[in-house]
């Protein structure tokens, strides 16, 4: 049976594809590897394998032979020649007759699965539409400031009454669609579901959501292409979790919000857009953030480096058993090939060298990823111009926290205020009649001074008034502000930039391991750091630094393992 080369490719592909995330699935779990940002990085790099498989491997492309004494299908099994009688009175349908049918039918899937994609846009349109902006002047809005002032990301968040979860969409100007009973929670909850959806937000989640779509669309027929993706989606909602938990540290209140929309799902199923929670993901994203996830670096190293060497066997064998087949090659006197030889033949080679060397190297250096990378390298090169430094200072720092918040109008008076929500932990030094500095989008607004706190309700935020001295003519309230706060001015200590640590500020009274750079800007050695009081940009150097010292202030967790990293100028030397 002479099968079209298009669909002999496809379900070659297909198998070769459900073989390589098959023993990915089995070898993940057998390696208990639950890491997230691992986890997430892995199966994504598995997705683009699977993608790539057909460029990845030798094609084997048969010689045109003048007589042909049987044919063979696709699994091997002999058939007679297409010349030959049938000994039965019954057709029955074989794959070469049917298909170009199952193509029109792979085909019609793609075109509605498309359809409804686009469908679930308009509707995600629609809702926004219909949707309703929150009052500055409710609570909410207040907590909600926060929250953005916390995660450093922008998006509107507006109520609507056709979804019953918080929904996150759009590129340009995001927004957060949250159920009318979203107002109702408890300030805890609304503080730790602003923060997940607003990680989404600066992560750029959806756009992945939206890629991830148009490839369900594309391999719907694929239900391992399917698993894959839906495996993604969990490790990428893990991810997000852990994020919310370590910046909000609140991991009860986050897992009782979970619990909160457990039931809500026929709303948002047909629209393109991550929902809070997907009932399928709660159990396992509850366990993990219920339980200690370790693992040392050693063992995730060769973990993944068993993994890599696996899968890359997989790769191999899969393509060896099931080759994909390129056009015939029209020649005039050519040997005799069987089955086996032109797979041993082509394959033994070919794949051995292109799939074994190519996809083997590429499967271990992506699975493994930067932390293999780092372990046999000693010096990693860190191009100079992609990096924050300071310079060690000694002088006066003056303390400052800092928040979003909205112009009100202030109690027994006449002038605004600016109505600042904080957390809990930034107000601890917080005082009536500290100075602040109130700015706008185009710059300084005013100047004012702290004229009360309220006390913590929830224990996780508090309510700053900052009254303004005087505004300029036609201010009114509502309107958004960045409000600085002075806590104190230290005279003659050792400060620097604030440096990043595992992707947040340095904490204050830390020991944080820095890079300092030395040998006239060439290398950058690792130094342990003592710090003291912490300002919004800027933190007391209390040990381990003296005058004068330059510091990486830009996160290199990258580079945990290695006491010293080579700098370079790579993009100035590229334009030499």
């Amino acid at each position: 049976m002479q099968l079209p080369l298009w669909f002999s490719n496809l379900i070659f592909w297909s198998i070769q594809v459900a073989l390589l995330i098959l023993a990915a699935g089995f070898l993940a779990r057998a390696l208990r590897i639950q890491q997230p940002r691992v986890v997430l990085a892995s199966w994504r790099l598995l997705l683009a394998i699977s993608l790539l498989l057909p460029f990845l491997q030798p094609w084997h492309r048969p010689q045109a032979i003048g007589t042909v004494a049987s044919t063979t299908d696709f699994v091997g099994v002999p058939l007679p020649s297409p010349s030959s009688p049938t000994a039965s009175h019954w057709h029955v349908p074989n794959l070469e007759s049917i298909a170009p049918f199952l193509g029109v039918i792979v085909l019609l899937g793609i075109a509605l699965r498309f359809a409804a994609l686009v469908l679930g846009l308009l509707k995600l349109r629609r809702f926004r539409q219909a949707s309703l902006p929150i009052p500055s002047s409710v609570e909410l809005a207040s907590v909600l400031e926060a929250m953005r002032a916390l995660v450093a990301a922008s998006a509107e968040f507006r109520f609507s009454s056709q979804v019953d979860s918080p929904v996150t969409f759009g590129f340009l100007a995001p927004v957060v669609l949250l159920p009318e009973r979203f107002a109702s929670l408890d300030p805890r909850f609304q503080s730790a579901i602003a923060c997940h959806e607003l990680l989404h937000v600066r992560r750029h989640d959806w756009a992945y959501h939206l890629g991830e779509e148009v490839l369900r669309a594309l391999f719907w027929f694929h239900p391992a292409i399917a698993w894959l993706i839906s495996r993604v989606r969990l490790a990428r909602e893990q991810v997000v979790d852990l994020e919310v938990v370590t910046l909000t540290n609140a991991r009860k209140p986050y897992l009782e919000a979970l619990l909160e929309f457990t039931q809500s799902r026929a709303t948002i199923a047909a629209i393109p857009a991550p929902p809070f929670l997907a009932e399928r993901q709660l159990v396992e994203r509850v366990a993990l953030m219920l339980k200690e996830v370790r693992m040392s670096r050693t063992r995730l190293i060769a973990s993944l480096t068993v993994i890599a060497c696996c899968l890359a066997l997989v790769v191999v064998l899969a393509a060896r058993t099931f080759p994909l087949k390129a056009a015939r090659l029209a020649v005039q006197s050519a040997p005799k090939i069987g089955i086996a030889g032109g797979v041993s033949g082509g394959i033994s080679g070919d794949v051995k060298s292109g799939v074994s060397g190519g996809v083997a190297a590429g499967v271990e250096r992506g699975i493994s990823g930067d932390a293999r990378e780092r372990s046999l390298v000693d010096e990693p090169k860190v191009d100079i111009s992609t990096i924050w430094t300071d310079t060690v200072k000694r002088g006066p720092m003056v303390r400052q926290v800092r928040g979003l918040g909205t112009l009100v109008p202030a109690e027994g008076s006449t002038n605004l205020a600016a109505r600042v929500t904080l957390p809990a932990a930034m107000t601890a030094d917080l005082k009536p009649g500290q100075p602040a500095t109130v700015a706008t989008q185009k710059g300084p607004l005013a100047k004012g001074h702290v004229s009360s706190i309220s006390p913590s309700t929830s224990g996780d935020t508090r309510t700053v008034n900052v009254v303004l001295d005087g505004v300029p003519e036609g201010t009114r309230a509502g309107l958004k502000v960045d409000t600085w706060i002075d806590i104190e001015k230290l005279d003659n200590i050792l400060y620097i930039g604030r440096p990043i640590q595992n992707g947040a500020p340095a904490l204050p009274n830390s020991t944080a391991s820095l890079f300092k750079i030395v040998n006239d800007g060439k290398e950058a050695v690792r130094v342990s750091v003592k710090l003291g009081r912490a300002s919004v940009n800027t933190i007391e150097v209390l040990g381990g630094l003296e005058v004068g010292d330059k510091i990486i202030l830009s996160d290199m967790s990258s580079a945990d393992n290695v006491e010293r990293v080579r700098l370079t100028d790579e993009k100035h030397l590229s334009h030499q």
